[in-house]
Protein backbone atom coordinates (compact mmCIF):
# COMPACT_ATOMS: atom_id res chain seq x y z
CA UNK A 1 0.00 0.00 0.00
CA UNK A 2 0.95 3.39 -0.55
CA UNK A 3 2.36 6.02 2.56
CA UNK A 4 -0.94 8.14 3.20
CA UNK A 5 -1.82 11.06 5.95
CA UNK A 6 -1.63 9.86 9.22
CA UNK A 7 -4.68 8.03 10.48
CA UNK A 8 -5.78 8.66 13.81
CA UNK A 9 -8.53 7.93 16.42
CA UNK A 10 -8.78 11.67 17.03
CA UNK A 11 -12.19 13.06 15.79
CA UNK A 12 -10.97 15.56 13.10
CA UNK A 13 -11.15 18.96 13.78
CA UNK A 14 -13.37 20.51 11.59
CA UNK A 15 -14.08 23.92 13.26
CA UNK A 16 -10.16 24.26 12.01
CA UNK A 17 -11.78 25.09 8.69
CA UNK A 18 -13.80 27.87 9.53
CA UNK A 19 -11.24 30.17 11.35
CA UNK A 20 -10.38 33.40 9.91
CA UNK A 21 -7.85 34.58 7.48
CA UNK A 22 -5.86 35.94 10.00
CA UNK A 23 -5.45 32.53 12.37
CA UNK A 24 -6.23 29.84 9.91
CA UNK A 25 -2.71 29.00 8.79
CA UNK A 26 -2.12 28.37 12.44
CA UNK A 27 -5.37 26.57 12.80
CA UNK A 28 -4.52 24.24 9.75
CA UNK A 29 -0.60 23.30 10.94
CA UNK A 30 -2.47 22.14 14.22
CA UNK A 31 -3.83 19.82 12.27
CA UNK A 32 -1.98 18.61 10.00
CA UNK A 33 0.21 18.05 13.05
CA UNK A 34 -2.44 15.72 14.87
CA UNK A 35 -3.02 13.63 12.00
CA UNK A 36 -0.48 14.17 9.53
CA UNK A 37 2.89 12.13 8.59
CA UNK A 38 5.74 12.82 5.92
CA UNK A 39 4.64 11.69 2.94
CA UNK A 40 6.83 8.56 1.37
CA UNK A 41 5.48 8.38 -2.10
CA UNK A 42 3.37 10.38 -4.10
CA UNK A 43 -0.33 9.80 -3.38
CA UNK A 44 -3.29 9.35 -6.05
CA UNK A 45 -4.77 12.10 -7.68
CA UNK A 46 -8.87 12.40 -7.27
CA UNK A 47 -10.35 13.97 -9.84
CA UNK A 48 -13.48 16.44 -8.98
CA UNK A 49 -16.40 16.37 -11.04
CA UNK A 50 -19.55 17.90 -9.15
CA UNK A 51 -20.97 21.16 -8.21
CA UNK A 52 -19.30 21.48 -5.05
CA UNK A 53 -15.69 20.65 -6.73
CA UNK A 54 -14.32 24.00 -5.48
CA UNK A 55 -15.60 23.82 -1.49
CA UNK A 56 -14.44 19.96 -1.63
CA UNK A 57 -10.69 21.28 -3.26
CA UNK A 58 -10.46 23.69 -0.57
CA UNK A 59 -11.46 21.30 2.36
CA UNK A 60 -9.68 18.18 1.12
CA UNK A 61 -6.47 20.37 0.72
CA UNK A 62 -6.53 22.03 4.30
CA UNK A 63 -7.18 17.91 5.48
CA UNK A 64 -3.97 16.45 3.43
CA UNK A 65 -2.10 19.04 1.46
CA UNK A 66 -0.63 16.05 -0.12
CA UNK A 67 -3.30 14.69 -1.58
CA UNK A 68 -3.55 15.70 -5.51
CA UNK A 69 -6.71 17.42 -6.69
CA UNK A 70 -8.10 18.02 -9.66
CA UNK A 71 -10.99 19.40 -10.76
CA UNK A 72 -12.42 18.54 -14.22
CA UNK A 73 -15.58 20.73 -13.68
CA UNK A 74 -17.95 22.30 -11.04
CA UNK A 75 -20.74 24.31 -13.59
CA UNK A 76 -23.63 21.62 -12.70
CA UNK A 77 -27.38 22.24 -10.86
CA UNK A 78 -27.58 20.12 -8.16
CA UNK A 79 -30.41 17.55 -9.69
CA UNK A 80 -29.89 17.96 -13.33
CA UNK A 81 -28.58 15.65 -14.95
CA UNK A 82 -25.38 16.92 -17.32
CA UNK A 83 -23.85 15.71 -20.01
CA UNK A 84 -20.18 15.50 -20.23
CA UNK A 85 -18.62 17.33 -22.89
CA UNK A 86 -15.36 16.09 -25.24
CA UNK A 87 -13.37 18.09 -23.19
CA UNK A 88 -14.69 16.38 -19.51
CA UNK A 89 -14.30 13.05 -21.40
CA UNK A 90 -10.56 13.30 -21.87
CA UNK A 91 -9.96 14.68 -18.75
CA UNK A 92 -11.47 11.49 -16.92
CA UNK A 93 -9.74 9.28 -18.87
CA UNK A 94 -6.84 9.09 -16.47
CA UNK A 95 -8.79 9.19 -13.32
CA UNK A 96 -8.19 6.61 -10.90
CA UNK A 97 -10.32 8.17 -7.77
CA UNK A 98 -13.21 10.18 -9.10
CA UNK A 99 -15.36 12.30 -6.28
CA UNK A 100 -18.44 13.01 -8.12
CA UNK A 101 -22.18 13.24 -8.52
CA UNK A 102 -24.27 10.30 -9.35
CA UNK A 103 -26.42 11.76 -12.11
CA UNK A 104 -23.14 12.48 -14.23
CA UNK A 105 -22.22 9.46 -14.52
CA UNK A 106 -24.65 7.33 -17.23
CA UNK A 107 -23.03 8.71 -20.08
CA UNK A 108 -19.45 7.99 -18.67
CA UNK A 109 -20.11 4.73 -16.58
CA UNK A 110 -18.22 2.30 -19.97
CA UNK A 111 -16.15 5.30 -20.42
CA UNK A 112 -13.20 5.45 -17.62
CA UNK A 113 -10.65 2.88 -18.15
CA UNK A 114 -8.32 3.91 -15.20
CA UNK A 115 -11.13 4.65 -12.77
CA UNK A 116 -10.96 2.44 -9.79
CA UNK A 117 -13.27 3.70 -6.65
CA UNK A 118 -15.51 6.38 -7.60
CA UNK A 119 -17.22 8.04 -4.67
CA UNK A 120 -21.11 9.29 -4.75
CA UNK A 121 -21.87 12.86 -2.89
CA UNK A 122 -25.28 11.51 -2.96
CA UNK A 123 -26.02 9.05 -0.18
CA UNK A 124 -28.76 7.11 -3.28
CA UNK A 125 -27.15 5.82 -6.03
CA UNK A 126 -29.90 5.21 -8.12
CA UNK A 127 -29.68 8.06 -10.65
CA UNK A 128 -26.81 5.96 -11.79
CA UNK A 129 -27.75 2.29 -11.32
CA UNK A 130 -30.76 2.65 -13.31
CA UNK A 131 -28.48 2.97 -16.68
CA UNK A 132 -26.44 -0.22 -16.19
CA UNK A 133 -26.22 -1.96 -19.38
CA UNK A 134 -27.33 -5.35 -19.07
CA UNK A 135 -25.70 -6.47 -22.41
CA UNK A 136 -22.23 -5.90 -20.67
CA UNK A 137 -20.26 -6.51 -17.67
CA UNK A 138 -20.67 -4.55 -14.42
CA UNK A 139 -18.05 -1.92 -13.59
CA UNK A 140 -14.91 -3.07 -12.73
CA UNK A 141 -14.30 -0.15 -10.05
CA UNK A 142 -15.57 0.21 -6.59
CA UNK A 143 -18.64 2.68 -5.79
CA UNK A 144 -18.89 3.96 -2.43
CA UNK A 145 -22.22 6.38 -1.63
CA UNK A 146 -22.38 9.55 1.22
CA UNK A 147 -22.98 7.43 4.45
CA UNK A 148 -23.06 7.53 7.82
CA UNK A 149 -24.12 11.60 7.68
CA UNK A 150 -27.75 11.67 6.99
CA UNK A 151 -28.81 10.14 9.79
CA UNK A 152 -29.06 12.88 12.29
CA UNK A 153 -30.27 15.10 9.35
CA UNK A 154 -32.97 12.68 8.19
CA UNK A 155 -34.34 11.93 11.95
CA UNK A 156 -34.76 15.78 12.55
CA UNK A 157 -36.97 16.39 9.46
CA UNK A 158 -39.04 13.32 10.63
CA UNK A 159 -39.76 14.08 14.41
CA UNK A 160 -40.26 17.85 13.68
CA UNK A 161 -43.01 16.52 10.81
CA UNK A 162 -44.34 14.03 13.52
CA UNK A 163 -44.25 16.59 16.74
CA UNK A 164 -45.90 19.59 14.03
CA UNK A 165 -48.34 17.58 12.98
CA UNK A 166 -49.31 16.16 16.68
CA UNK A 167 -49.36 19.49 17.69
CA UNK A 168 -51.05 21.37 15.13
CA UNK A 169 -48.62 24.05 14.35
CA UNK A 170 -50.13 24.69 11.61
CA UNK A 171 -53.48 25.52 13.03
CA UNK A 172 -51.65 27.73 15.35
CA UNK A 173 -50.22 29.71 12.81
CA UNK A 174 -53.39 30.28 11.21
CA UNK A 175 -54.81 31.25 14.87
CA UNK A 176 -51.78 33.34 15.06
CA UNK A 177 -52.59 35.27 12.04
CA UNK A 178 -55.92 35.81 12.69
CA UNK A 179 -55.40 37.13 16.16
CA UNK A 180 -57.34 34.34 17.60
CA UNK A 181 -56.57 32.62 20.99
CA UNK A 182 -58.65 29.16 21.20
CA UNK A 183 -57.54 26.52 23.23
CA UNK A 184 -60.28 23.73 22.18
CA UNK A 185 -60.30 20.87 20.17
CA UNK A 186 -57.30 18.85 18.76
CA UNK A 187 -55.53 22.09 20.49
CA UNK A 188 -56.03 20.84 23.43
CA UNK A 189 -56.49 17.25 23.24
CA UNK A 190 -53.15 16.18 20.96
CA UNK A 191 -51.13 13.01 21.45
CA UNK A 192 -48.07 12.73 23.46
CA UNK A 193 -45.17 11.07 21.25
CA UNK A 194 -45.06 7.91 24.06
CA UNK A 195 -48.67 7.14 22.89
CA UNK A 196 -47.27 6.78 19.57
CA UNK A 197 -46.14 4.31 16.82
CA UNK A 198 -43.70 4.70 14.02
CA UNK A 199 -42.87 2.14 11.67
CA UNK A 200 -39.66 2.54 9.88
CA UNK A 201 -39.30 0.63 6.21
CA UNK A 202 -35.35 0.40 5.88
CA UNK A 203 -33.58 0.29 9.25
CA UNK A 204 -29.87 1.03 7.62
CA UNK A 205 -27.71 3.67 9.06
CA UNK A 206 -30.16 6.12 8.44
CA UNK A 207 -33.35 4.27 9.43
CA UNK A 208 -31.60 3.07 12.77
CA UNK A 209 -30.60 6.84 13.96
CA UNK A 210 -34.36 7.51 13.23
CA UNK A 211 -35.36 4.88 14.98
CA UNK A 212 -32.82 6.14 18.18
CA UNK A 213 -34.42 9.67 17.87
CA UNK A 214 -38.04 8.14 17.77
CA UNK A 215 -37.54 5.85 21.07
CA UNK A 216 -35.77 8.84 22.66
CA UNK A 217 -38.75 10.72 23.13
CA UNK A 218 -40.86 7.17 24.08
CA UNK A 219 -42.36 6.38 20.85
CA UNK A 220 -42.74 2.34 20.26
CA UNK A 221 -40.86 1.85 16.86
CA UNK A 222 -41.24 -1.13 14.06
CA UNK A 223 -39.13 -1.47 11.47
CA UNK A 224 -39.09 -3.70 8.48
CA UNK A 225 -35.72 -5.49 7.21
CA UNK A 226 -35.48 -7.33 3.99
CA UNK A 227 -34.33 -10.55 6.28
CA UNK A 228 -33.68 -11.43 9.53
CA UNK A 229 -31.82 -10.28 11.46
CA UNK A 230 -29.11 -11.84 14.14
CA UNK A 231 -29.06 -10.22 17.55
CA UNK A 232 -26.20 -8.38 17.44
CA UNK A 233 -27.23 -6.43 14.26
CA UNK A 234 -30.20 -5.57 15.59
CA UNK A 235 -30.99 -1.69 17.17
CA UNK A 236 -31.60 -1.50 20.64
CA UNK A 237 -34.31 1.00 19.82
CA UNK A 238 -36.39 -1.25 17.48
CA UNK A 239 -39.23 -2.95 19.65
CA UNK A 240 -40.40 -4.77 16.81
CA UNK A 241 -38.61 -6.04 13.46
CA UNK A 242 -40.58 -7.36 11.00
CA UNK A 243 -39.76 -8.55 6.94
CA UNK A 244 -40.87 -7.47 3.80
CA UNK A 245 -43.40 -10.02 3.82
CA UNK A 246 -45.19 -8.62 6.87
CA UNK A 247 -45.31 -5.27 6.03
CA UNK A 248 -48.86 -5.29 6.13
CA UNK A 249 -48.94 -5.83 9.57
CA UNK A 250 -46.87 -2.59 10.24
CA UNK A 251 -49.22 -0.47 8.15
CA UNK A 252 -51.90 -1.80 10.62
CA UNK A 253 -49.88 -1.11 13.63
CA UNK A 254 -48.29 1.97 13.21
CA UNK A 255 -49.62 5.84 13.63
CA UNK A 256 -46.98 7.00 10.88
CA UNK A 257 -45.00 5.13 8.21
CA UNK A 258 -41.68 6.33 7.13
CA UNK A 259 -39.88 5.26 4.13
CA UNK A 260 -36.10 5.45 4.12
CA UNK A 261 -35.77 2.21 1.80
CA UNK A 262 -32.91 3.01 -1.69
CA UNK A 263 -34.41 1.97 -4.98
CA UNK A 264 -34.04 -1.25 -6.45
CA UNK A 265 -35.65 -3.82 -8.29
CA UNK A 266 -36.94 -5.03 -5.04
CA UNK A 267 -38.54 -1.62 -3.73
CA UNK A 268 -39.79 0.16 -6.64
CA UNK A 269 -43.75 0.02 -6.81
CA UNK A 270 -43.85 -1.67 -3.31
CA UNK A 271 -46.50 0.69 -1.98
CA UNK A 272 -48.57 0.59 -5.23
CA UNK A 273 -51.59 -0.74 -5.52
CA UNK A 274 -53.77 -1.19 -2.21
CA UNK A 275 -51.31 -2.35 0.71
CA UNK A 276 -51.92 1.08 2.03
CA UNK A 277 -55.32 -0.07 2.85
CA UNK A 278 -53.83 -1.66 5.55
CA UNK A 279 -53.36 1.91 7.28
CA UNK A 280 -57.25 2.77 7.24
CA UNK A 281 -58.07 1.77 10.81
CA UNK A 282 -55.09 3.95 12.37
CA UNK A 283 -55.71 6.74 9.79
CA UNK A 284 -51.36 6.63 9.46
CA UNK A 285 -49.44 9.62 8.10
CA UNK A 286 -47.38 8.72 5.24
CA UNK A 287 -43.71 10.03 4.94
CA UNK A 288 -40.79 9.60 2.41
CA UNK A 289 -37.75 10.19 2.44
CA UNK A 290 -36.30 7.17 0.63
CA UNK A 291 -36.86 7.38 -2.80
CA UNK A 292 -40.08 8.22 -4.73
CA UNK A 293 -40.68 5.21 -6.73
CA UNK A 294 -41.61 3.28 -3.86
CA UNK A 295 -44.87 4.31 -4.60
CA UNK A 296 -46.70 6.15 -7.42
CA UNK A 297 -48.87 9.39 -7.55
CA UNK A 298 -51.99 7.54 -8.10
CA UNK A 299 -51.63 5.03 -5.34
CA UNK A 300 -50.95 8.20 -2.82
CA UNK A 301 -53.75 10.19 -4.32
CA UNK A 302 -56.08 7.37 -3.82
CA UNK A 303 -54.28 6.84 -0.66
CA UNK A 304 -55.64 9.86 0.76
CA UNK A 305 -58.69 10.48 -0.82
CA UNK A 306 -60.12 6.44 0.14
CA UNK A 307 -59.10 7.66 3.92
CA UNK A 308 -56.56 5.18 3.78
CA UNK A 309 -54.08 7.82 5.65
CA UNK A 310 -54.75 10.98 6.89
CA UNK A 311 -51.71 12.66 5.77
CA UNK A 312 -48.67 12.57 3.56
CA UNK A 313 -45.54 14.04 3.80
CA UNK A 314 -43.20 14.35 0.66
CA UNK A 315 -39.49 15.04 0.10
CA UNK A 316 -39.18 12.67 -2.69
CA UNK A 317 -41.30 11.89 -5.78
CA UNK A 318 -40.98 9.75 -8.57
CA UNK A 319 -40.52 12.60 -11.26
CA UNK A 320 -38.07 15.47 -9.59
CA UNK A 321 -38.78 18.56 -9.95
CA UNK A 322 -42.38 17.60 -9.01
CA UNK A 323 -44.45 18.85 -11.99
CA UNK A 324 -46.73 21.89 -11.47
CA UNK A 325 -49.88 19.86 -12.67
CA UNK A 326 -49.06 17.05 -10.20
CA UNK A 327 -52.92 17.09 -8.07
CA UNK A 328 -50.54 16.51 -5.04
CA UNK A 329 -49.79 20.14 -5.01
CA UNK A 330 -53.47 21.00 -4.10
CA UNK A 331 -54.09 18.20 -1.53
CA UNK A 332 -54.30 19.98 1.77
CA UNK A 333 -53.35 15.90 3.17
CA UNK A 334 -49.93 16.75 1.76
CA UNK A 335 -47.16 18.47 2.58
CA UNK A 336 -44.18 19.01 0.16
CA UNK A 337 -40.69 19.45 0.83
CA UNK A 338 -38.35 19.84 -2.70
CA UNK A 339 -35.74 17.29 -1.98
CA UNK A 340 -34.33 18.76 1.36
CA UNK A 341 -34.55 16.80 4.17
CA UNK A 342 -30.97 15.65 4.21
CA UNK A 343 -28.03 17.46 2.21
CA UNK A 344 -24.97 16.77 1.22
CA UNK A 345 -22.62 19.73 3.13
CA UNK A 346 -18.90 20.04 1.38
CA UNK A 347 -17.72 19.92 5.09
CA UNK A 348 -19.31 16.31 5.72
CA UNK A 349 -18.80 15.07 2.46
CA UNK A 350 -14.70 16.27 2.92
CA UNK A 351 -14.36 14.15 5.96
CA UNK A 352 -16.22 10.85 5.03
CA UNK A 353 -14.23 10.87 1.83
CA UNK A 354 -10.96 12.14 3.57
CA UNK A 355 -11.32 9.26 5.85
CA UNK A 356 -12.10 6.51 3.10
CA UNK A 357 -9.11 7.93 0.62
CA UNK A 358 -6.67 6.93 4.36
CA UNK A 359 -8.85 3.29 3.79
CA UNK A 360 -7.63 3.21 -0.30
CA UNK A 361 -4.09 4.27 0.46
CA UNK A 362 -3.88 1.66 2.85
CA UNK A 363 -4.70 -1.07 0.89
CA UNK A 364 -7.85 -1.80 3.36
CA UNK A 365 -11.80 -2.04 2.76
CA UNK A 366 -13.89 0.73 1.73
CA UNK A 367 -16.53 2.07 3.68
CA UNK A 368 -20.06 2.48 1.84
CA UNK A 369 -19.91 0.58 -0.80
CA UNK A 370 -22.45 -0.54 -2.85
CA UNK A 371 -22.91 -3.65 -4.78
CA UNK A 372 -23.72 -3.36 -8.51
CA UNK A 373 -26.27 -5.86 -7.90
CA UNK A 374 -27.97 -5.37 -5.71
CA UNK A 375 -27.79 -1.32 -5.60
CA UNK A 376 -27.20 -1.12 -1.89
Amino acid sequence: PRASCLSTSRPLQFDTLFCSDSVSKVCCQQFRAQTHRPMASRLPAVHLYTHMGESLRELLHRLCPEMPLKIVRTDFDTLVPSDPTPEDVNALQEAEILLMDPNLMPPLMYHLPNLKWMQSTWAGVDSMLKHLDKTKPLPSYTLTRFGGVFGPAMAEYVLSNIIARERRFHTQWENQAKGVWYREGELHNYRPLPMLSVGILGVGDIGKEIARCCKTFGMTVWGMVRSELTQDRRSPHVDHYRQFAELPEILQKCDYVCNVLPSTAETKGLLNGNIMENCRERKSVFINVGRGDVINEETLVTAIQAGWISHAVLDVFETEPLPATSKLWKMPQVTITPHVAAITLPVQMAEMFYHNYQRYVKGEGLKYTVSWNSGY
